[in-house]
């Protein structure tokens, strides 16, 4: 056997039992979350025709312009959670014929549709409260601006239309706690909503 085998066979025993850790990549990990209590508190404004119950976690906003310029509704606001950066825009319509109607509903139809370019998937659930109201849920998968959006009426002149946003560009895996923690909040609302008129 030549010298250089001899020597190469304790060289390569010597190196292999080192404790020596080979570095591999760590798997992407998001912050924890801490989610708050879930408690809920009427709302009512002198200017909506309605009672809900909001998060006790969440601030409402009165909306007095849409886009800086054209004035908002008498009943636009927005349920604003700061801890998730995230915020629930309602509008509420009064309707006097069944065109007005349509046209709501066609509204939220073509809103909701406006998303299926990056949309997934997209599921639309009837709702019905104890109250008399009524609607759809939209729920849409994938990295869309509004993963939840719904309407709720009374058929006759009452149209309440919301949709969640997000204040910051998200990935929708790394919000899907938070949005399903946000849902349930959604969905406490449209099972509180009574009209008052």
């Amino acid at each position: 056997m030549p010298v250089r085998v001899l020597i190469l066979f304790p060289v390569i025993f010597v190196l292999s039992c080192t404790n020596v850790q080979i570095s591999q990549p760590r798997p992407h990990q998001y912050p924890r979350i801490i989610f708050p209590q879930k408690q809920f508190e009427e709302y009512q404004n002198s200017e909506c025709p309605f009672t809900i119950q909001i998060p006790t976690y969440a601030t409402v906003r009165q909306k007095e312009f849409l886009f800086e310029t054209i004035p908002a509704g008498q009943c636009w606001f927005d349920i604003v959670i700061d801890s998730f950066k995230a915020t629930i825009h309602c509008s509420y319509y009064n309707f006097e014929s069944e065109q007005e109607f349509g046209a709501l509903i066609n509204d939220a139809f073509n809103l909701a549709s406006k998303h299926n370019i990056k949309a997934s998937f997209r599921e639309e659930l009837f709702v019905e409260n104890q109250f008399g109201a009524s609607g759809l849920i939209f729920k849409i998968s994938g990295p869309v601006a509004t993963p939840y959006q719904f309407f709720m009426t009374d058929s006759t002149r009452h149209f309440l239309r919301g949709s969640l946003y997000y204040d910051v560009q998200v990935k929708p895996d790394s919000v899907a706690p938070v949005t399903d923690f946000l849902k349930q909040d959604i969905d406490n609302i449209l099972a509180s909503l009574q009209w008052t008129e």
